[in-house]
């Protein structure tokens, strides 16, 4: 039988190999900061993915990653994500990029996007976890749009962009808490959009989609 002394010895050792052990598990689940946008858009396509068609899908997708591009840019030490402020610097960058009816599509699925933000943002394995804060309404992002659009349309027709165009043009884009999408398509529609660049095979597929849109496709 062996004596009390060694018994203790042998009980604290074990709890020491749990703790080590427990420890290397915890530290096993933290991701690297290079890591987060492929562990959110990876997140996102399995929960969201199945939910929507091919071209909204890849549409969420790709403005997802322009956002955290933008909102990784910050740093890891910034542990707030802030919503209101990444999304416009994001649709900014975005610009005019993309078609009209990018904007449409995304307004559709965009409260979806920023719940799924809101649960999974603090979830993210970091050793320092996230903050996401100062969340928009559905009004809120639409403005947002409506305002990124009027720049949109004034950049492509060359118009030096006064404060008083830029929002007397919002205004017509934005009715009722909503973006007026026969407004919007009315005046870039005959401006047409150029493919830029030379984009790869899925990102033309892609863009070409997006074009193929009509008013009718968005009721919201």
């Amino acid at each position: 039988m062996s004596r009390p002394g060694n018994y203790g010895k042998s009980s604290r050792l074990k709890q020491l190999r749990q703790l080590k052990r427990r420890k290397q598990r915890q530290a096993g689940n933290v991701i690297d900061w290079q890591q987060v946008e492929d562990f959110l858009l990876g997140r996102y396509h399995l929960t969201q993915g199945s939910k929507h068609s091919p071209l909204v899908d890849a549409t969420i997708q790709r403005f997802f990653s322009e956002w955290l591009t933008t909102v990784l840019a910050q740093g890891e030490s910034q542990v707030q994500w802030d919503i209101a402020a990444t999304t416009a610097t994001t649709l900014k960058r975005i610009g005019n990029q993309v078609p009209w009816q990018f904007y449409g599509v995304l307004l559709g699925q965009v409260m979806n996007w920023q719940k799924f933000l809101l649960r999974e943002g603090p979830a993210v394995p970091l050793t320092t976890r996230r903050q996401i804060v100062k969340p928009l309404t559905a009004t809120a992002y639409a403005a947002l749009v409506a305002d990124q659009l009027a720049v949109n349309l004034l950049t492509v027709m060359a118009t030096p962009i006064t404060p008083e165009q830029r929002e007397r043009l919002t205004q017509s884009f934005f009715h009722d808490g909503q973006v007026h999408w026969p407004a919007v398509d009315a005046l870039f529609s005959p401006l047409g959009y150029q493919i830029q660049g030379t984009p790869d095979d899925a990102t033309r597929e892609w863009l070409n989609g997006l074009l193929a849109l009509t008013v009718a496709d968005f009721h919201h």
